[in-house]
C-alpha cells in the first residue's frame, strides 16, 4: 500500500534513477502500468491510414486487424498560407483557435468509440471480438492518433511537427491519454479532466457527493481496462497515479487547465496541482521545466474564454516562439507535504555545456544532448556572443542520416533538406556581449546521435 504519491524516479528493481539519461527506460515502465491496470493498450499502429478531403471534410480511414473503418474529422484554416500549428480538439472551446493563426481539426469521439458499453464505434469496428484490454479513453486517444496520421497524409497547410490535442472534463481525461500515448504530439491540453485525468487517485480535499474518487468513477467502468476495477476501495494499491501518467508527456509541452469553484471541485482542482506538481519534477529532471504548465480560474466545470487564452499564450509561447508576458504555474493551493510528495529530484548526470573563452567571431553554438532514447534524442544549442553584442542570431547545422527535427523551443526553424537554420525567437535575439541564450530540439533518429559542427551568425 502506497499512500504518497509514488515516485517515479524508481524502478521495478527499486533503484533510483541517477541521470535523465535513464528516463526513457523508467517512461516505459510507466506507460506499460497505466495501461495494464488502467486504461488498457493502445493497439499496434493499424496497416493503413488515409485522409480523404471534401471542403473542410476529412475523412479518416483505417485499415487495421484485417478490416476498415472510418471517422470524420473536421478542418479549419486560419487566414494565410500556413503551414500552421493545429489544434485537434475533443470538444469545442469557447473560441476558434484559427482567430489566432492556428489550425483547428474537430473530432467527434463517439465516432470513434461510443461513450458506453455498446462497443460501437470506428474503433470497436477494428477492434471488437479481437485480442484488446482497451478501455474507451484510450479508444478515443486512438482516434486522436490516427487523426495526426491522416494530417499527416493529406493536411500539407498544416504543420504535423506542431500539432496538440484539447480536451475538456472526461475529453479531458482522454486529451491526456492521447498525448501521454503518442510522441508526435507536441502539446498536450486537458481540461477539468479530474479523476482519471490530471486529478490523482490517493489526495482528495473537498468531502462526500463532491468528490470524484476512484469508486465513483468505475460508474464508468468501460472508459478503463476490466483490470482497474480491481482497485475499488483500493487506490493506495495502485502502483503508479496521474502524476507519472502526465509525465509521460515530458520533454514535450503539457498545461492543465482547471476551474477553482462550483462543480468543478469535483474535478479535484487542489489534486490535479498536486498531481502537476509531481510531474513538473520530472520535467525539472529532464531539464524543461518550463515545458509543463497549468492555469486555474475561477468558476465552476466549464471551458470558458479564461481557458481558452490560457492555452492560446502558451501555445504562442512555445509553439511560435512567440513573447508572452503571463506566466503558466500559479497553484493557488498549499506546497505538497512530505506525506504527499516525500521523494526528490536525483541528480542530473546529463552534461553541462562547455565553459570557453568568447568566440573569436560575432557568436558560437555549443550542441550537446540532453536525453536520449530509442528512436530520438532532445538537443540543446547554447549560442554564445562574442566580444560585441548581438541583435539578431542564426545557427546552422546538418541532420545526421535518420534524423528528423520534430520540435523547437527559444527559436524559429526552417530545414531544408539536411541542413537546420535556427533563428532567433522574438525575445532572445538580443545577447550581451559575452553572454549566452539557449535554445531547444527534439529529433527522431535511426542511427547513432553525433555532435555535429555548429555554425553561428549575426543576422
Amino acid at each position: 500500500m502506497i499512500s504518497e504519491l509514488p515516485d517515479p524516479f524508481t524502478n521495478w528493481d527499486g533503484t533510483r534513477l541517477a541521470g535523465s539519461a535513464e528516463w526513457s527506460c523508467r517512461r516505459a515502465q510507466i506507460s506499460e502500468l497505466a495501461q495494464y491496470y488502467e486504461y488498457g493498450h493502445l493497439p499496434p499502429a493499424p496497416t493503413s491510414v488515409t485522409g480523404t478531403r471534401s471542403g473542410t471534410s476529412l475523412t479518416v480511414s483505417v485499415q487495421a486487424n484485417g478490416r476498415s473503418a472510418s471517422f470524420t474529422a473536421t478542418v479549419r484554416l486560419p487566414s494565410g498560407s500556413g503551414p500552421f500549428p493545429a489544434l485537434i480538439l475533443l470538444n469545442g472551446l469557447a473560441a476558434s483557435p484559427t482567430s489566432r493563426g492556428y489550425a483547428e481539426v474537430s473530432i467527434n469521439p463517439n465516432s470513434i468509440a461510443a461513450d458506453s458499453t455498446s462497443k460501437t464505434g470506428a474503433f470497436w469496428t477494428l477492434y471488437n471480438g479481437a485480442d484488446v484490454d482497451t478501455g474507451v479513453l484510450m479508444a478515443w486517444a486512438w482516434g486522436v492518433h490516427r487523426t495526426l496520421d491522416a494530417i499527416e497524409a493529406a493536411v500539407p497547410e498544416i504543420d504535423s511537427t506542431k500539432v496538440g490535442v484539447s480536451g475538456y472534463s472526461r475529453y479531458g481525461k482522454a486529451a491526456l491519454v492521447a498525448g501521454a500515448f503518442d510522441e508526435r504530439i507536441a502539446l498536450t491540453v486537458p481540461g477539468s479532466g479530474g479523476t482519471a485525468g490530471m486529478g490523482n487517485y490517493r489526495f482528495f480535499f473537498t468531502n462526500g457527493s463532491n468528490d470524484e474518487t476512484l469508486n465513483d468513477i468505475l460508474g464508468a467502468a468501460y472508459w478503463f481496462t476490466p483490470r482497474f476495477s480491481q482497485f475499488r476501495n483500493q487506490a493506495n494499491r495502485l502502483p503508479f497515479d496521474q502524476h507519472e501518467v502526465a509525465a509521460l508527456v515530458a520533454p514535450r509541452l503539457l498545461l492543465t487547465t482547471n476551474g477553482t469553484e462550483g462543480s468543478d471541485i469535483r474535478t479535484n482542482p487542489q489534486g490535479t496541482g498536486l498531481s502537476h506538481r509531481g510531474a513538473k519534477m520530472v520535467y525539472q529532471y529532464l531539464g524543461v521545466a518550463d515545458h509543463i504548465g497549468i492555469s486555474y480560474r475561477p468558476g465552476g466545470h466549464q471551458i470558458d474564454i479564461a481557458d481558452y487564452n490560457a492555452i492560446m499564450d502558451f501555445a504562442d509561447k512555445y509553439l511560435m516562439g512567440k513573447a508572452v508576458s503571463r506566466t503558466f504555474d500559479n497553484v493557488p493551493y498549499p506546497a505538497p507535504t512530505p506525506a504527499q510528495i516525500p521523494w526528490t529530484v536525483p541528480g542530473d548526470n546529463s552534461t553541462p555545456p562547455p565553459t570557453t573563452d568568447p568566440p573569436a567571431g560575432p557568436c558560437s553554438g555549443t550542441y550537446r544532448v540532453v536525453n536520449q532514447w530509442s528512436g530520438g534524442f532532445q538537443g540543446e544549442v547554447t549560442v554564445r556572443a562574442g566580444d560585441s553584442a548581438l541583435n539578431g542570431w542564426t545557427v546552422r547545422w546538418e541532420l545526421a542520416g535518420g534524423q528528423t527535427l520534430t520540435q523547437i523551443w527559444g527559436g524559429v526553424s526552417t530545414v531544408s533538406g539536411s541542413t537546420v537554420t535556427v533563428r532567433n525567437a522574438s525575445y532572445n535575439g538580443a545577447i550581451p556581449a559575452g553572454g549566452t541564450t539557449t535554445f531547444g530540439f527534439l529529433a527522431t533518429s535511426t542511427g547513432t546521435i553525433t555532435v555535429p559542427d555548429l555554425a553561428c551568425a549575426s543576422s
